[in-house]
């Protein structure tokens, strides 16, 4: 007769990135212990998960482009530790008439909009003549700050279809950060998606095998298809930490955050129609997508095995079978959120921490990451002097 299974001592709401890089950090932090780590989907990985595609010899991140960037010497020492890394400095493009302008906004920019030809100095004054008009004033929402940055001709060219075409509202209604934490504008050529990021790459054979790696560790049983509320939680005997999203976990009891939906729709597209980029947004009104990916153009990504057709995911707000949802960053959600927040940490004491993008409103790979470590590294001290 078997023996009956040991509770575990940290259950984890959620097998995506944080999740899962708590569980591996628990198990070897402090030895011994137990974790069991719940998914309502039927997979591993969250919106990073990763697929090879057999039949196009790529790999494919279905929910989008994951790329690291970051200047945390710890992050980048966990990555590397797990995976071999290819070195890989992200660029991003925006598709403005036909032609493709380097993101965050520069000088390539400025030239499209106001004409070539134009040294730093005639488009720095360029655009503050222009910009004039509203700076000085407190910016409430994303087209208050844009106008002040960048001024109304860049602004309509590459920030509210980029905006709006992203989020399914438009820039007025929305907080400034959503333009702060994804735009700038600088006066030099060519620029980089992540200029101030010292460490920057991608996991050789995809976030997907990488976080397969991490969850066959000793210590880590995973159970897939489970939903987990604070109605139905897991089993768990010292803490449970929830990466879900904040609101659901409560059962909506204090109001929904409003949420909008990106899916990506990938075609075999024929290569003389394909991007000419790994990833191009598309701000102009008319396109029926936001933004494009295409993996056999990110190192590692693989090559098409036919001469003819490349794999392209096409971006577009709005729900599908590779959906991703996002909390609007809107000032009444930041109000709900925040309440939400400190319901929470008043039941942390008691074991029940939250971690990940169920509690914030947007995290990049590095951030998410550096949070898994921090929280694991805190959660393992309380774990080993209880």
């Amino acid at each position: 007769m078997s023996s009956p299974r040991r509770r575990p001592d940290v259950a984890i709401v959620g097998a995506g990135l944080v999740g899962l890089v708590m569980a591996e950090r628990l198990t070897a932090l402090v030895p011994g212990v137990q974790v069991l780590v719940v998914e309502s989907s039927g997979r591993l990985g969250g919106l990073c998960a990763s697929q090879w595609n057999d039949h196009l010899g790529v790999n494919v991140h279905p929910r989008g482009t994951h790329v690291l960037a970051t200047s945390s010497r710890r992050v980048w020492a966990y990555l590397t530790a797990h995976t071999r890394v290819i070195p890989y400095r992200h660029r991003v493009f925006a598709s403005y008439q036909g032609e493709l302008i380097p993101l965050p906004l520069g000088l390539e920019a400025v030239e499209a909009v106001y004409g070539g030809g134009l040294d730093p100095d005639q488009a720095r004054r360029l655009v503050e003549t222009d910009t004039a008009p509203y700076r000085g004033r407190v910016p409430l929402t994303v087209e208050d700050v844009a106008l002040a940055k960048v001024g109304p001709r860049l602004y309509e060219a590459f920030v509210h279809g980029h905006v709006s075409k992203q989020w399914g509202v438009d820039p007025s209604k929305l907080d400034p950060e959503v333009f702060t934490s994804r735009f700038g504008l600088t006066f030099t050529r060519d620029n980089q998606y992540h200029p101030g990021s010292r460490y920057q790459g991608l996991p050789a054979g995809g976030w997907g095998a990488m976080l397969h790696r991490l969850a066959d560790r000793p210590g880590i049983r995973i159970e897939l298809g489970r939903q987990a509320t604070a109605d139905d939680p897991p089993e768990y005997t010292r803490a449970c930490v929830v990466t879900s999203p904040i609101d659901q976990w409560f059962g909506f009891d204090q109001g929904v955050l409003e949420r909008r939906s990106l899916a990506v729709e990938w075609r075999r597209t024929e290569v003389r129609e394909a991007p000419r980029a790994a990833t191009v947004t598309y701000p102009d009104p008319s396109v029926p997508y936001y933004r494009t990916h295409a993996p056999a153009l990110l190192p590692g990504g693989g090559a098409t095995v036919t001469s003819s057709k490349s794999l392209v995911g096409y971006e577009r707000h709005g729900p599908g079978e590779y959906q991703t949802d996002f909390v609007l960053r809107s000032p009444a959600n930041k109000v709900l959120a925040d309440a939400y927040r400190r319901h929470a940490k008043h039941l942390a004491a008691g074991g029940l921490l939250f971690a990940g993008r169920g509690a914030t409103f947007y995290d990049d790979m590095g951030t998410s990451i550096a949070a898994a470590l921090t929280c694991a590294t805190a959660l393992s001290r309380r774990l080993r002097h209880a």
